[in-house]
């Protein structure tokens, strides 16, 4: 967005947050409708259009929105597993992971994802090329290393091993030393999906809470805006 925009876009939150403040929530509805006509895919309007749509009662409506969010990203991650195919058919192991990762991270709990992570798993237990290995066998005794010397290899190494609770401690910590790791972040995102899916063979049930509905959206509307940069 130009700066015109942004401008736009400050102003029309700043409306829509008094009328949510005062309960005028068909007006907060309507403003949001009116921003998304112009910007169909901006997070922020959709989720002040939920907001008021829940303080009206409207849950079925928020449901329907939380399925088109989602069937908007099945759709542009396929690009993920795509290109993950054709790296994997030219030999790119590496960068094969890296996109199924992100396809099972926006795609958690689906077939689609239950397939590429059979992949995965068969790709990470490849063993890895001999500088790795001889870096991996200084980890003979996982549970004596402080924190402070978390590495992405240690947690790449969990993930290898099945130990997805200790690799998401290993990359929490890694994140917190530095929270702008990119590549801690997205195997963070990877596991979190990868453990998510394995609880969450639950069907939704029809007294969720509004709050829930609402990070639900945030979720998946952050993974929209994700999938978008990284496609164009």
């Amino acid at each position: 967005m130009d700066a015109g925009i942004l401008e736009e876009k400050k102003e029309f939150l700043s409306i829509a947050e008094s009328y949510l403040e005062r309960k005028l929530d068909k007006e907060a509805l309507h403003v949001a409708e009116s921003w998304l006509r112009r910007f169909p895919f901006d997070a922020e309007a959709q989720i002040v259009r939920c907001r008021a749509l829940l303080k009206m009662g409207k849950l079925d409506e928020v449901n329907e929105i939380l399925e088109d969010v989602e069937n908007s990203i099945s759709q542009l991650s396929r690009i993920y597993h795509c290109v993950g195919d054709i790296c994997l058919d030219a030999g790119l192991n590496r960068e094969a992971i890296k996109f199924y990762r992100k396809f099972v991270a926006l795609n958690h709990g689906s077939p689609a994802a239950r397939e590429v992570t059979e992949k995965l798993h068969a790709l990470e237990t490849i063993p890895p090329p001999p500088h790795v290995r001889k870096e991996e066998e200084s980890y003979n005794d996982l549970s004596s290393i402080a924190p402070d010397f978390y590495t992405l290899t240690l947690a790449e190494l969990y993930i290898r091993q099945g130990h997805l609770d200790m690799a998401l401690n290993v990359l929490n910590e890694i994140l917190k030393r530095d929270e702008n790791n990119q590549p801690a972040a997205e195997k963070l995102t990877y596991v979190r999906a990868i453990l998510e899916g394995r609880m969450q063979e639950k069907a939704s049930s029809p007294g969720v809470r509004n709050e829930e509905v609402v990070q639900e959206l945030t979720r998946w509307l952050a993974n929209l805006g994700r999938m978008r940069i990284n496609a164009t």
